[in-house]
């Protein structure tokens, strides 16, 4: 497997990490972002697989995170490191870093990216009812704060669930997901701003990609009654917000 030289230039030196206090997260996501963007280009180059490329990330994490003194994290970076934990495939301790940050989130921002984060990892562990219980606890939050909602639900949350076998389980996303969708259209921007310009313009695609997953997850669990239904209420939204 050839990789270029990627995954080494983007560890520190391992007794430079060994020497730390505490390893930067900051940093390390930074890296780890570096890496995934330069594995992707040897992908789209034919030089490695998407496999190989998940397979280098991963032993890249689990290097990080052996050096990481848990006992020692700093409560407003517990959701940095839980990234790092994810990443690595323990799932346990992401999820308590995750509770943690939610507790102490010093902002709307961080408890709804905290919250949606702590859901994902849940649906990584299988419990979809909490999961989707978790991500719904966001949707009080104001509407300049929502965006995040819809594309956690869609892109993390959701697609770390299907790995379940419960028809039950896929209902349960399909309507958060649903509910999410709902909670995208509520999000309040400034459209002057090049993020409010970044958000109007990819609202249809994101709600169109939702809605065609929520079609399938009904389907999936051969709920022709529920699939009817959410075509319908997708026909009314288009009639009262026009077509997104």
């Amino acid at each position: 497997m050839f990789l270029g030289g990627c995954y080494f230039a983007q560890l520190p030196d391992p007794n430079e990490i060994q020497g730390m206090a505490q390893v930067d997260a900051e940093i390390m996501q930074r890296n780890i972002a570096m890496t995934h963007q330069k594995l992707d280009e040897q992908i789209r180059k034919g030089m490695i697989s998407p496999a190989q490329k998940d397979a280098e990330i991963k032993r890249m994490v689990e290097g990080i995170v052996s050096y990481v003194k848990l006992d020692q994290i700093p409560e407003d970076e517990a959701w940095r490191f839980a990234d790092l934990y994810r990443q690595a495939g323990d799932l346990e301790t992401a999820r308590g870093l995750l509770e943690q940050a939610v507790q102490v989130a010093p902002s709307e921002d961080r408890r709804v990216n905290d919250t949606m984060q702590l859901a994902r990892v849940m649906a990584m562990q299988g419990d979809i009812k909490f999961a989707v219980e978790t991500a719904r606890k966001t949707f009080d939050t104001p509407p300049a704060e929502k965006a995040p909602i819809l594309m956690s639900a869609l892109y993390e949350i959701v697609p770390a669930g299907l790995n379940s076998k419960s028809k039950d389980d896929w209902i349960v996303l399909a309507q958060l997901l649903e509910d999410a969708i709902g909670q995208h259209l509520l999000v309040e921007v400034d459209p002057q701003t090049e993020a409010g310009k970044a958000f109007m313009a990819s609202v249809g695609v994101h709600v169109e990609k939702a809605w065609d997953q929520v079609f399938r997850l009904y389907s999936k669990a051969g709920r022709d009654d529920l699939l009817r239904a959410a075509i319908s209420r997708r026909s009314e939204q288009d009639e009262k917000v026009g077509k997104v």
